[in-house]
């Protein structure tokens, strides 16, 4: 069964049991070492996005706990993952997200492995008494696969394929092209939190009319659907162009809507007492441009030219779609401390057409809301893929650094959540029904952790 839920949202009835759980499975070490070995090991992982590795010679690495793994594509056209560790001492091989490379060549003593893994040359090779048996000492490979424009790696061969595993959400993320886009942001921040309580916050919008007023005035939260999907899958569809049904509705446009509505060519002052047909309006008129530049807009259905699809991958991914761009999410442990993580943000793109009305994603506006809903014109000649930003939480509440508005307000409060949590004052989580997202990731995770 691909789906286990999906409906309107009810806040005051779950369609699973509420259980609740333990602290400790944001502050234990034990628990953290139990999700080494029986989640993280055996679990399909999004280790990058595929249009960074279209190419022969491109590569890149991805870091999960205390592995390292190299993702290439080689000469032959093939993808391959491997262990960024030197069979020789250990060393790792590669220390950059991202590149491009011939070889791969320690840096310690010169062994150099070929794209595919393979050991390729020893420098004093007859000095070894024990010889060099090269096929025995090729990187240790893992198990790679590509689908709906990413990379997912397995470090510990199951029985569940990825084509299984992605089944539930396939169709649905599979519309909107993501092997199509191109990355215009590329953002790691190092965060003071268990990346669960990451997870958690992208699986509710409990706290969304407390903590993004600016989602308030240009989203239908408080009654958006959601699915629960097999494997730990869930979604989430958000209404875009109108306002929170909880707040009262003005007579006028709100900022964030006249901001979409002027994307679009379309001039706030002429919806004056007609709010509630904004988002119809916003629909039509990005249909219609999307024909003027030959834009294959017929996959996607009205609401979809609107509305913002949250897909949360099991375990750690979050992706947030619109024909337009995607966030690609993605949390990750620390290797020793549960109490920190890493946040990976990606923005993706999709460049087409001529240009448009509000169409350059880096201008104040797309700072604001983000690239969605906003139809972005050809990708510009001097396009060159960003590197990868790295920078702590303190960077983003110092103002040093941002990741959007509404990711920087989440960051903001994730770090007190962990310090709480630490306390003796908090025993377990209580959950709303609200929550339900929450609730099965969590059992996902228990069913994970007991199989293992």
């Amino acid at each position: 069964m691909a789906s286990i839920h999906s409906r309107s949202h009810s806040p005051d009835r779950s369609p699973i049991a509420i259980r609740n759980f333990s602290k400790e499975r944001y502050v234990s070490s034990d628990w953290m070492e139990r999700e080494r070995t029986a989640l993280w090991a055996t679990s399909w992982l999004v280790a990058g996005v595929a249009c960074d590795v279209r190419n022969p010679g491109q590569f890149i690495t991805f870091e999960i706990g205390a592995e390292s793994i190299i993702i290439a594509r080689g000469t032959d056209g093939r993808l391959r993952a491997m262990h960024n560790a030197c069979t020789h001492r250990g060393t790792r091989l590669v220390t950059e997200p991202m590149g491009v490379l011939r070889k791969f060549v320690c840096p310690y003593h010169a062994w150099v492995y070929g794209l595919d893994g393979a050991l390729e040359s020893v420098p004093g090779a007859a000095r070894f008494s024990n010889g060099v048996p090269k096929d025995k000492l090729a990187l240790r490979p893992v198990e790679v696969e590509e689908a709906l424009g990413l990379v997912f790696v397995r470090l510990t061969p199951g029985p569940l394929s990825l084509a299984d595993f992605l089944a539930p959400l396939h169709e649905a993320i599979g519309a909107y092209r993501l092997d199509l886009m191109d990355v215009t942001n590329d953002q790691t921040v190092s965060h003071l939190c268990n990346w669960k309580a990451i997870i958690d916050n992208f699986a509710e919008l409990y706290h969304v009319p407390f903590l993004h007023p600016i989602h308030r005035r240009m989203f239908e939260c408080a009654t958006a659907p959601i699915g629960l999907f097999e494997h730990g899958h869930t979604v989430v569809y958000v209404e875009g162009g109108v306002t929170d049904s909880g707040f009262p509705v003005s007579d006028v446009p709100s900022d964030m809507q006249a901001m979409q509505l002027e994307a679009v060519g379309l001039d706030p002052a002429a919806f004056r007492g007609r709010v509630s047909e904004i988002r119809r309006a916003l629909q039509r008129a990005k249909r219609a441009l999307a024909q003027e530049q030959g834009l294959a807009y017929d996959g996607f259905s009205d609401a979809q030219l609107t509305d913002v699809w949250q897909f949360n991958l099991f375990p750690n991914v979050i992706l947030s779609v619109t024909p337009e761009s995607a966030w690609l999410m993605r949390s990750r442990p620390d290797a020793a401390d549960p109490g920190r993580s890493m946040l990976d943000m990606i923005t993706l793109v999709r460049f087409h057409g001529s240009e448009s009305p509000g169409g350059d994603p880096g201008d104040p506006a797309a700072a604001r809301i983000g690239t969605h809903f906003r139809l972005n014109g050809q990708r510009p000649a001097d396009y060159v893929r960003p590197p990868r930003d790295s920078f702590t939480h303190e960077d983003i509440l110092a103002g040093r650094k941002t990741m959007t508005v509404t990711i920087d307000e989440d960051i903001s409060l994730l770090g007190r959540v962990q310090q709480g949590m630490a306390s003796q004052g908090f025993g377990s989580v209580w959950l709303s029904d609200e929550e339900c997202r929450v609730q099965h990731f969590h059992d996902a995770l228990d069913a994970c952790l007991a199989a293992g």
